[in-house]
């Protein structure tokens, strides 16, 4: 049985010594206070389960010492046993009315006493759990209304420009069409169209990840003992399926160290997705795309740069000059609610992300998730660990 904690008030040394007698050692933590205003100081340091309470004590009786610790929010859910002489049916009644929740009649039974203590232990326990209860709830409630909050004001705000763009493009070429059909030649036709298709790929590419960008904040998924994934893999998996968009003349520079992360597969995907998506967006030929993740105290940190070539040197242990992540309304719409899908997920992983952009508009993203133990450097290992390397492209 768990060890609870007990406080005894009484003015009379004798009866905290027979209610020490009564009550076995090895199952409560007795604590004693001889008057009612060294009990209510003691509450804090005690941080009693249940307060076997004297009625009749000089200065301030029971029933008084009842009533201010029931006054006080923190201890109100402690149960209160009155210990009394009094038999009578007012006296009792006033026990009740200052918020006693059980009481002992004096001389004390043993077993009477132990019985009445575990019943204030129940009910304790039950307070607790529902206190618990009801703080969880609370914060639920607080982030969820908080996510409600940045809904709304992406749906009020930046999402009704970002879908009408794509729009507008589609629908005033269809337009142009309609009007000019028979005047266009066959590859100002086929121009149009391919103008077209590619606000129409947009417009999809944007609403998956607006409604994916929905779904983490509505229906946020809590992290699991069993996400797993590979940083390595899915990084050359990226890099190969990106190989058209990256500079021809200028291979990233890419060194990823194999190692486990306690992320979501599918998640992990798409914060390097989004990423690289950013930078290969933003990316010119005179600029240099160097990747590098490595195990740091037992996290995984990723730098994430595109460089000028005059300027191919990134530090991560010097993050001061990054800023957290926030969306700028110059960004392409699907990049941006790329980058709020990023820091959604690294925020559930209790993970950091940040972003620097330079004058010469070399930006770097830096980001920290957590790594599965088991995947950490052991005693006796080499240095380092392997790395993907931009070889293998």
């Amino acid at each position: 049985m768990s060890s609870y904690s007990i406080l005894i008030v009484d003015d009379e040394p004798d009866n905290f010594d027979v209610i020490e007698a009564l009550l076995p050692g090895e199952s409560y933590q007795l604590h004693y206070a001889s008057c009612g205003e060294d009990a209510i100081a003691a509450l804090d340091k005690f941080d009693p389960d249940v307060i076997l309470l004297d009625v009749m004590m000089p200065s301030m009786d029971g029933f008084e010492v009842c009533r201010r610790i029931k006054l006080m929010s923190k201890w109100q859910g402690v149960p209160i046993v009155m210990v009394t002489a009094l038999s009578g049916k007012e006296d009792l009644a006033r026990c009740l009315a200052a918020g006693a929740d059980d009481f002992v009649n004096k001389p004390v039974n043993g077993l009477e006493l132990r019985a009445r203590v575990n019943s204030m232990l129940r009910i304790k326990k039950q307070y607790d759990r529902i206190q618990s209860f009801s703080k969880l709830q609370r914060n639920n409630i607080h982030t969820l209304t908080n996510n409600l909050s940045e809904i709304r004001l992406d749906l009020a705000v930046g999402f009704p420009n970002e879908f009408n763009a794509p729009l507008t493009i589609v629908s005033d070429n269809i337009e142009h069409l309609k009007q000019n059909i028979t005047h266009l030649s066959a590859p100002a036709t086929m121009q149009i169209l391919e103008a077209s298709a590619r606000s129409a790929t947009r417009l999809h590419t944007l609403t998956q990840k607006f409604w994916f960008y929905l779904k983490l904040l509505i229906d946020t998924p809590t992290p699991h003992r069993d996400d797993r994934s590979h940083p390595q893999s899915i990084v050359a998996q990226i890099l190969s399926d990106r190989r058209d968009r990256l500079p021809t003349l200028n291979p990233p520079l890419c060194e990823v160290e194999d190692m486990n992360l306690a992320v979501n597969a599918d998640l992990a995907e798409w914060i390097f997705n989004e990423l690289l998506d950013y930078v290969c967006d933003r990316c010119q030929t005179n600029f240099c795309l160097k990747i590098h993740g490595q195990a740091i105290d037992g996290a995984f940190h990723l730098s994430l740069s595109s460089l000028p070539l005059n300027n191919q040197t990134n530090s991560t242990s010097d993050i001061s000059s990054f800023i957290q992540f926030n969306s700028s309304p110059e960004q392409n719409p699907e990049l941006a609610i790329g980058l709020k899908i990023v820091k959604k997920i690294v925020e559930i992983y209790d993970g950091l992300f940040l972003m620097s952009v330079g004058d010469r508009e070399e930006m770097t993203f830096y980001l920290t998730l957590p790594l599965i133990p088991e995947s950490l450097p052991t005693a006796g290992s080499p240095s380092a660990a392997p790395t993907l390397s931009s070889q293998i492209f």
